[in-house]
């Protein structure tokens, strides 16, 4: 064996080292509520046959699909062909999106009888420049979902996970709010990555989310949260990331020792 060689995987055994270290510090400090629970403690059903799961998607897709928030009707013809429904769809496959789906389709039921707005996946064209976001009664997803860049920590990004991480948000996980207005908080997205997102990461063999980072926010509430502590680092300290050896710690991206 040539030295190079030898380098070579004495590196990759130590990022592999390095690796397995973050995530045996993730799991030992964070513990998820369960990919098939919801809001107050409710235990979502799960269809089992791939026919029930894909006639459930159908449905969905007549019913609750809504294109931008200006058009109420079923999403362009030509959608279908793009990345977002074929994300969706292997979504709606899963046990664990198979559950959300159905639990929206018995929501549609109840919706139905109250008289009240039924839940919405709504599609954007990417024109206005949105980006993957939720609120209490919707998410909505756009032309070019999902972006191949990487998290601002340096973490590799999993559609389906931002998908969950996106439900996290609405009602079906979260207690309906006073206001109007449903103000997201960065400890809002640290326990939807923590419950919705990184089970579904540790799942596929990808290493947890350690870190959100957002550069608009309500007041001073923009910046980078760790996600096993709940530290913050505001916009004005720089964008961060955690160290190498220690998910726990947050230090600026491009420093010493630094993940990213």
């Amino acid at each position: 064996m040539s030295t190079a060689t030898k380098e070579a995987l004495s590196t990759k055994n130590s990022q592999l080292a390095l690796r397995n270290k973050r995530i045996v510090i993730y799991r030992k400090n964070v513990r998820a509520r369960g990919l098939f629970k919801g809001v107050n403690g409710e235990t979502f059903h799960v269809p089992e046959s791939l026919v029930a799961r894909q006639s459930n998607f159908k449905e969905f897709v007549k019913v609750n699909f809504e294109y931008d928030f200006s058009k109420p009707n079923v999403w362009p013809d030509n959608v279908v062909n793009l990345p977002v429904y074929k994300k969706l769809k292997h979504y709606s496959e899963t046990a664990y999106g198979a559950a959300m789906i159905y639990r929206v389709l018995q929501d549609n039921k109840k919706a139905i009888i109250q008289k009240r707005e039924l839940f919405k996946v709504r599609y954007d064209d990417g024109a206005t420049g949105q980006t993957p976001q939720a609120g209490l009664n919707f998410i909505l997803l756009t032309r070019d979902f999902p972006n191949k860049s990487p998290y601002k920590g340096g973490e590799k990004k999993y559609d389906l996970a931002i998908i969950r991480h996106e439900f996290g948000h609405t009602r079906f996980f979260r207690k309906k709010c006073n206001t109007k207005k449903m103000n997201i908080t960065l400890e809002d997205e640290r326990q939807a990555v923590i419950n919705l997102e990184n089970p579904i990461r540790l799942q596929k063999g990808l290493e947890p989310r350690y870190t959100y980072f957002r550069l608009k926010g309500v007041g001073r509430d923009k910046g980078t949260i760790n996600i096993i502590t709940g530290e913050k680092a505001l916009i004005s300290e720089n964008r961060n990331t955690i160290l190498l050896d220690d998910p726990t710690k947050l230090v600026k991206i491009g420093s010493k020792g630094a993940y990213k």
